[in-house]
Formats: structure tokens, C-alpha cells, sequence
């Protein structure tokens, strides 16, 4: 078993390992745009060899100017989202990896407009975390509990494919359904075969 990255007392470095993977990270960031009661919700993710870039678009309840900059802060949280939780650490996950991997990110919000929430991370860097498994995290977000619709268009290289939560429920029913379940996973994961094979 691999000794877990010590954690130093430098806020800088204190959400390291709070997410796993690239996946976890975009699961999160979605799941804050359900939580912001978006009733469109757009993921896109692009990867080349060498990049990758997400770019996630609401149109919840967004954020003032004011409370987009507290949102980045880790020990900041607004006590409604996550009535238990006293820290935020998406976005000052998203901004503390994009800066130790050479990357970008930005933010644009707006109140009872919308956010967006971008990034570009370098494929080639070596303390990049691993991507994850997409499909997991995909179906997590399909099957999460809200009335709006998720529309995630997903490429590697020239390959790409497009799923909209709306369309899946049109074509199966209730995505929670076993049966549903196990067809949105082989529908995901056969596309994921083919973009990346």
C-alpha cells in the first residue's frame, strides 16, 4: 500500500488529496450547479494528448461578485448548500491544481444568470492527478436526484459523443431503474471504448 502524500501545515497544500481524480473534481463542480437548482446544465470535456479542458455551464441561482471570491476560499462555506459542512473545496481544489500543473482556470458568475466554470490542465505534467473513471462518474450524475436536464459532450482527440440526461429518460424511464441503470452503463462505456480506442 502506497504511504499517503504528507500533509503540510501550508493552506496552499491542504486539499491536495481531497479529490482523487480529475472525475471526482468535475463530479463536485456539476453537483454545486445541481445545488445552485440549475435547470440546464452543459459538462464538457475535451482531452488531447497534451491537454484537457472542462468547461462547466449552469443557469442556477450563480453567485455575486462578492461571494465568488469567498467561494474560492477552502474554509469558507455559505452554511446553506451543506448545512454540516464548514468548508468548500471545489473551486479551491479546481484553482490549487491548475496551479501546481502549470494550468488555468477561471470562474464567471452571475446572480440568477448562471456560472461557468473552466479549466485547462496539462495532460504532460507529472503532478497532474489520475483522470478516473468517467463512466462512474457520469452515471453518478445521470441518476443524481433533480428535476433539470445535464447535457455532457465529451471528445478525445477527433472523437467525441453527446448524452442528454432529458434524452436517456425519453429513451429508458426512471435512470434509477436496474434495468436502466445497466443500460445507461454499457451505453456510456461503449462510447468510451470508441473514443478512446
Amino acid at each position: 500500500m502506497k504511504p499517503e502524500k504528507e500533509v503540510t501545515a501550508h493552506s496552499s497544500r491542504i486539499t491536495h488529496n481531497m479529490h482523487a481524480t480529475i472525475c471526482d473534481l468535475i463530479t463536485d463542480l456539476v453537483q454545486n450547479s445541481i445545488e445552485a437548482n440549475a435547470k440546464e446544465i452543459t459538462l464538457n470535456v475535451e482531452e488531447t494528448k497534451t491537454n484537457l479542458k472542462v468547461v462547466i455551464a449552469d443557469n442556477g441561482k450563480g453567485m455575486s461578485a462578492e461571494t465568488l471570491e469567498k467561494a474560492k476560499d477552502p474554509f469558507w462555506s455559505d452554511g446553506l448548500k451543506h448545512k454540516h459542512r464548514k468548508v468548500g473545496l471545489g473551486l479551491p481544489f479546481l484553482f490549487q491544481t491548475s496551479e501546481m500543473t502549470g494550468g488555468n482556470a477561471q470562474i464567471e458568475s452571475e446572480e440568477s444568470v448562471g456560472t461557468t466554470v473552466a479549466f485547462n490542465l496539462d495532460q504532460t505534467n507529472v503532478d497532474l492527478p489520475m483522470f478516473g473513471n468517467f463512466t462512474t462518474a457520469m452515471i453518478t450524475l445521470l441518476t443524481y436526484g433533480f428535476d433539470g436536464n445535464l447535457k455532457i459532450e465529451r471528445s478525445v482527440d477527433s472523437k467525441s459523443y453527446t448524452v442528454s440526461k432529458q434524452e436517456l429518460q425519453e429513451a429508458l424511464g426512471d435512470l434509477n431503474d436496474l434495468e436502466s441503470l445497466t443500460l445507461l452503463k454499457q451505453f456510456i462505456e461503449t462510447n468510451e471504448e470508441e473514443i478512446n480506442g
